[in-house]
């Protein structure tokens, strides 16, 4: 039994994994230095763009929360504390850092966008 919960998880991660890497092409790895010199080097349309990109990225990974939270709620009030309660909130903090991320670097553009109207 104990095989089966960790295959679950398993799945579940790489399930997650899948969906949550590089939302639309935006590498989240990127320093605010490296964003800055990209973002004043756009025009202002590709800056609304990449905004937009963001925007949707930082969206999508909203809803992988929300699946997330709702398997949680799910869970057995006696098994809050096992395995696969632990990999979904490992996974929902690694969401909701790639979230920061995201939110950090678009506020990079969007700065520059107001910098350039």
């Amino acid at each position: 039994m104990k095989r089966y919960g960790w295959l679950v998880g398993l799945v579940a991660v790489a399930m997650l994994t899948g969906c949550g890497g590089s939302s639309n092409g935006i590498d989240e790895n990127k320093t605010p230095s490296q964003i800055s010199a990209d973002a004043a080097k756009m025009t202002q349309a590709d800056l609304q763009k990449m905004v937009a990109k963001y925007d949707a990225a930082i969206a999508e990974k909203g809803k992988e929360l929300e699946a997330l939270g709702a398997k949680i709620k799910e869970i057995p009030l006696t098994e809050l504390l096992g395995e696969k309660a632990k990999t979904l909130k490992g996974e929902m903090s690694k969401i909701t850092t790639s979230m920061g991320k995201l939110k950090d670097q678009m506020a990079v553009y969007a700065k520059e966008l107001a910098a350039k109207k």
